[in-house]
């Protein structure tokens, strides 16, 4: 069976994470000032709120910002660093052209926030390529849950085994869509995304 829809993960998948490393500093002193909080406070009511550090040792600084009532200082940050700092894969365009140019859609799947996604999509100018996002605001979970997946597949009305989940996590992007059906294709390097045939 041929597949119609092509799910890509955003974060390391379509964009290099390095941007989040450059304002991960710059967030933390933000959140600091504005909060009156020291490192250690930080790290205390991320604890107490549920946060996880990731495997570099940092707390996801959107979702911290978001918990904390500091999105919009959040995204002046952020917004300052992606217009100086590419990020985007090189081969993301012809792919999208790629699959666009035979008809199928293209659905962005992430744990990001909408608002991110939609900003590196403004930025690279990808919106005109993309039919759907859908983030973990719109699952109400992460992409490591599977509610999350069975949500996607009533909002876009989509059979499962016609689709393609492109990503980077072994266990968001592979293992847990894979259960409900969903074909995937695991990325390791940003090369792999040139070798990703159109079926």
């Amino acid at each position: 069976m041929s597949i119609t829809t092509y799910l890509f993960d955003f974060d390391d998948t379509l964009i290099s994470t390095k941007i989040y490393a450059e304002i991960y500093e710059p967030i933390l002193k933000m959140i600091q000032k504005k909060l009156n909080l020291t490192n250690e406070e930080i790290n205390e009511k991320a604890i107490e709120g549920g946060f996880r550090k990731n495997n570099l040792g940092c707390w996801d600084s959107g979702d911290l910002c978001r918990e904390w009532g500091l999105v919009e200082e959040y995204y002046r940050v952020l917004g300052k660093h992606i217009d100086v700092i590419p990020v985007l894969h090189d081969t993301v365009i012809e792919l999208f052209k790629r699959i666009k140019s035979d008809k199928k859609r293209i659905g962005i799947v992430s744990n990001s926030m909408q608002r991110t996604i939609r900003l590196y999509l403004e930025k690279y100018y990808l919106l005109k390529y993309i039919d759907f996002i859908f983030s973990q605001e719109d699952a109400g979970c992460r992409k490591n849950d599977e509610r999350f997946w069975k949500k996607l597949i009533l909002k876009e009305k989509l059979i499962a085994k016609e689709c393609l989940v492109i990503g980077d996590n072994p266990i968001d992007d592979v293992e847990v869509p894979k259960k409900l059906g969903f074909k995937t294709r695991l990325i390791k390097d940003k090369r792999d995304l040139a070798e990703i045939v159109i079926l």
